[in-house]
């Protein structure tokens, strides 16, 4: 029996003036999965996540969460129904502690402040890593720690489907290989959509992958039959990204 979709997507476009940025798209992705949205820049990957979770209006087509149509919701409105999005350039409270930062998202699930609150920041803290930096600027970390930051964040909401765009950037050897068992850990219990150009993290966690290029899906499938796709060896993998 096929998995019930979580996020669905028909005929969902976006133009920029005489640009076509994302096409005709129809996506599906169904609860439990991490999938990966791969491709070469420009090729609308930003545009399509950005008009899934509302950021930006479609100029056609519709998307549907956990069965509702959110065409016309706002982003506020679709992350209270479960979606978290993180950004391909960090969206952090800079003046405020890191501890601080998560505490806004986690708030939405605990009242006030008190010990519930603080254990949940704590915990999320804890699962990327920053424990020890709770009580740092969050604009004095460094790129790739910020980027940890904000999957905290995100994961504060305890969302159905988080979204990641591009987080593996500016992070080390060592701390990819902690994102890699962190989103495994979190895939027990969400469903997970993944922007990435690191095509290693890509194959390590993907059960299946989105090819996009020129806002167009042009390959859908698992690791092994997107890596031997000629349209995708072309377009993209086989230019060295």
């Amino acid at each position: 029996m096929a998995a019930l979709s979580l996020l669905r997507t028909e005929s969902l476009s976006r133009s920029f003036g005489g640009l076509r940025a994302v096409e005709n798209v129809n996506f599906d992705l169904p609860a439990g999965e991490i999938r990966a949205l791969i491709g070469p820049n420009g090729a609308g990957k930003t545009t399509f996540v950005s008009m899934l979770c509302g950021r930006i209006p479609a100029s056609g087509g519709r998307v549907f969460f956990d069965g509702r149509d959110v065409t016309a919701l706002p982003a506020h409105r679709r992350i209270a129904l479960g979606m978290a999005y993180t950004f391909q350039i960090t969206s952090i409270f800079a003046d405020l502690s890191v501890f601080e930062n998560v505490a806004l998202s986690v708030q939405r699930r605990h009242h006030g402040r008190g010990a519930a609150l603080d254990a949940a920041v704590r915990a999320e803290l804890e699962r990327v890593g920053l424990a020890q930096r709770a009580g740092q600027r969050a604009g004095d970390l460094a790129y790739g720690h910020q980027r940890l930051l904000e999957i905290a964040m995100g994961l504060g909401q305890r969302p159905k489907l988080l979204i990641l765009d591009e987080p593996t950037q500016g992070l080390s050897d060592s701390e990819i290989e902690g994102f890699i068992a962190l989103i495994r850990e979190v895939a027990r219990n969400a469903t997970v959509l993944l922007i990435e150009h690191n095509i290693n993290v890509v194959m390590a966690l993907a059960e299946r992958i989105t090819v996009l290029n020129f806002g167009e899906i042009i390959a859908e499938g698992s690791p092994d039959e997107i890596h031997a796709d000629a349209a995708v060896q072309a377009a993209y993998l086989g230019a060295g990204c």
